[in-house]
């Protein structure tokens, strides 16, 4: 399995990792187009470095998550 992960915001990369590998871990339970499964699009994450969000993009052929703080809050 081949995944690529881009961390912004200063986030560690120990707790960006961590938090991906929950998202691997749900398995893939977005249903796109044609019925193929998908890793869930976004899932928050309340951390000690503060709302952590994990977006996953789905138009690369390999799996991508995008790592960053919720700068909303």
């Amino acid at each position: 399995m081949k995944v690529h992960i881009e961390i912004r915001d200063d986030i560690s990369p120990t707790l960006a990792l961590e938090c991906v590998r929950h998202v691997i871990a749900s398995g893939r339970i977005s249903e796109g187009e044609h019925g193929k499964k998908y890793y869930c699009w976004a899932t928050s994450f309340d951390t000690n470095e503060g709302e952590i969000i994990v977006y996953t993009r789905q138009y690369r052929k390999s799996d991508c998550f995008l790592v960053y703080k919720n700068q909303t809050k």
